[in-house]
């Protein structure tokens, strides 16, 4: 892989305003519930932590490109660099071991205290649409990236297949937060391949049964394999028990992971 593929980061920006725009369309047209009333302030707040976060993804892409185009790490010999596969079939493996990845990395942000500070600002969004996607503390996407870059350089991944997952993510993640309604056959299949928004709407639900599962971000497989995953009728709600109902403001959720007092880890608490 070389530079040539730089221009694949630079496609992240028109995907997410197609998410954006085509996800809300379909929110104003045919929503599973309710909407609130006056949204301004939170997609205010959504929005600007997705233009700050942006910079960050964009960083940790170019690092990876950086480290394999000057050859920086001698040792970068993985699985996927050592098979011969064809492209699309390592392409479809980097995506799913990524998936794997994040999957494990968002039971970690639950699991342990200190992670769960930053990733509990995703948590606190009141109400859940397309603009919850971009609701994470930069704090979260640094670590991310630290463990994407690890994955790349460890494992071998390659600097293609790294921009097709980041890709595929940014319209999963748009996708199960909207506010979309969904034929119930289409939504049944989807619950045994890719994760729908029925699926992680239980998962932003403050009760903590609920809040501690479904953790999948594009295969629904990890989830059934780990356990993890949980399926009920309850009414939505979204939040977290005790946090403010109101938009909070961008400094206030950046300095969030830094208050006094700890938002509650969900499975540390049990």
């Amino acid at each position: 892989m070389d530079m040539d593929i730089l221009p694949g980061q630079s496609l992240r920006f028109p995907l997410f305003l197609f998410g954006l725009l085509t996800l809300l369309s379909w929110e104003l047209a045919r929503p599973h519930h309710p909407a609130a009333p006056r949204r301004g302030g939170r997609w205010l707040e959504n929005l600007a932590l997705a233009a700050i976060n942006g910079g960050g993804i964009a960083l940790v892409c170019y690092a990876c490109f950086f480290v394999a185009a000057q050859d920086l790490a001698p040792w970068r010999y993985g699985p996927f660099e050592a098979l011969t596969l064809p492209l699309p079939l390592r392409l479809i493996g980097e995506v799913v071991v990524l998936d794997l990845l994040v999957y494990g990395l968002h039971r970690g942000y639950h699991a342990v205290p200190a992670l769960w500070r930053f990733h509990a600002v995703h948590h606190t969004d009141a109400e859940l649409d397309v603009s919850t996607a971009s609701r994470f503390h930069l704090g979260e996407v640094a670590v991310s990236g630290a463990a994407k870059l690890g994955a790349f350089t460890l494992l071998g991944i390659s600097p293609l297949g790294l921009v097709v997952f980041e890709c595929a993510m940014l319209l999963a993640a748009q996708a199960q937060h909207a506010n979309i309604s969904l034929p119930g056959r289409v939504e049944s299949v989807l619950w045994w391949v890719v994760v729908p928004p029925a699926m992680h709407r239980l998962h932003h639900h403050p009760e903590r049964d609920l809040t501690d599962s479904n953790y999948g971000t594009i295969l629904t497989l990890w989830d059934r394999l780990f356990g993890s995953l949980r399926r009920t009728d309850r009414a939505p709600r979204f939040g977290i028990e005790g946090e403010p109902t109101t938009p909070q403001g961008v400094v206030r959720l950046l300095g969030y992971p830094f208050r006094a007092r700890s938002p509650r880890s969900p499975e540390r608490t049990r």
